[in-house]
């Protein structure tokens, strides 16, 4: 077999390749935003900003979850704070624009009359908005994949496993790293580093066995995991880590279910989002599963962050990738290219 070299490091450095990917890749596909749970009544709205774009879903007052950018139509303002919340009505802090849950403009408070000025036309801008398994994901952009197309092949081999409305939702935790987004990414779809970067999770498979499948042209990387050691007894024997391109993680097994977003903060940092629920555990074995994710997390964004001060310096350019070990980060590369380029 012959060998693939790694990406181009100004792959991972270039700002003119970085808003190609903004608007090729990050916009068309779709991101987690958040548990279902924050937006279960009416009212009830989740805010983030999701790879540079502000954005909000919000439960209607009719019962519907819709999704918009955080916007104001008048001169641009953010409309809602970031996090959680509860309200009526949405009200622009600026000039008290006002937009009724379904995002339709509904006051303007002194803006005065003018035949030229349709509000029917100011509505808030939206967004497609899904419900999957007790997530919310966004995207943003109508052009992109549906969601039935995006998620089909990861929904099949989640379903052995429970699902969050089984579990009870601990919490969720936040990692924050100085490196491309792409060098977590290369990270994640590959079992190689396994020993060298993460000892504990290392042992509670090395009596068991992982087995590393590509779905869907190597957009979808899925780690079939038969745990053996404290993995066993924590994560519950059979488990599932599975990557979704660009930017969608989950490790689930029948005593876990955690889901992460890998979301790009710019050219050389990103930040990943945890969030996740427990069963069959005791108070002490969730605090430690619960720690032990992070830990794992932090390890990942550590090593990428060596690699990604080394990709700035100019001196490395490229490397071999091992036909062994590195075969679904060819595969994950090759998607960035076509997505981004039209190889």
């Amino acid at each position: 077999m012959s060998i693939i070299q790694s990406l181009d490091a100004t792959s991972y450095t270039d700002n003119t390749r970085y808003a190609l990917e903004r608007e090729r890749i990050f916009k068309k596909q779709w991101w987690l935003l958040g548990p279902e749970h924050t937006v279960k009544e009416r009212g009830d709205y989740l805010s983030d900003t999701v790879c540079g774009w502000p954005v909000f879903a919000i439960r209607g007052n009719d019962g519907e979850l819709r999704a918009f950018h955080n916007i104001c139509r008048h001169r641009g303002s953010t409309l809602l704070e970031e996090g959680q919340g509860r309200c009526r009505t949405i009200v622009c802090p600026y000039h008290a624009w006002g937009y009724k849950t379904d995002g339709t403009l509904s006051a303007t408070p002194g803006f005065g009359h003018s035949d030229d000025f349709d509000p029917a036309q100011h509505n808030l801008f939206a967004l497609r908005v899904a419900c999957f398994r007790g997530m919310v994901f966004i995207s943003l952009d109508d052009n992109g994949p549906a969601f039935s197309d995006w998620i089909k092949t990861l929904d099949e081999l989640m379903t052995p496993f429970p699902g969050i409305d089984d579990m009870t939702y601990h919490g969720s935790f936040t990692v924050h790293g100085a490196a491309n987004w792409k060098t977590y990414c290369d990270n994640t779809v590959e079992g190689y580093h396994l020993n060298a970067v993460h000892p504990r999770l290392a042992t509670a498979v090395s009596t068991g066995s992982v087995t590393i499948q590509p779905y869907d042209n190597g957009e979808l990387i899925a780690f079939h995991v038969d745990y053996g050691g404290d993995g066993a007894a924590l994560r519950g024997n059979l488990g599932l880590w599975a990557y979704r391109f660009p930017g969608f993680q989950i490790a689930i097994s029948a005593n876990a279910f955690k889901i992460e977003r890998v979301e790009p903060t710019g050219i050389g940092s990103l930040r990943s989002m945890n969030w996740a629920w427990y069963q069959n555990l005791d108070d002490a074995a969730i605090k430690d599963s619960f720690e032990w994710s992070e830990t794992v997390v932090r390890e990942d964004i550590g090593i990428c962050e060596k690699v990604q001060r080394n990709l700035d310096n100019g001196i490395y350019t490229s490397g071999p990738l091992s036909p062994d070990q590195e075969g679904n980060v060819a595969r994950f590369q090759q998607v960035v290219r076509t997505t981004l380029d039209g190889e």
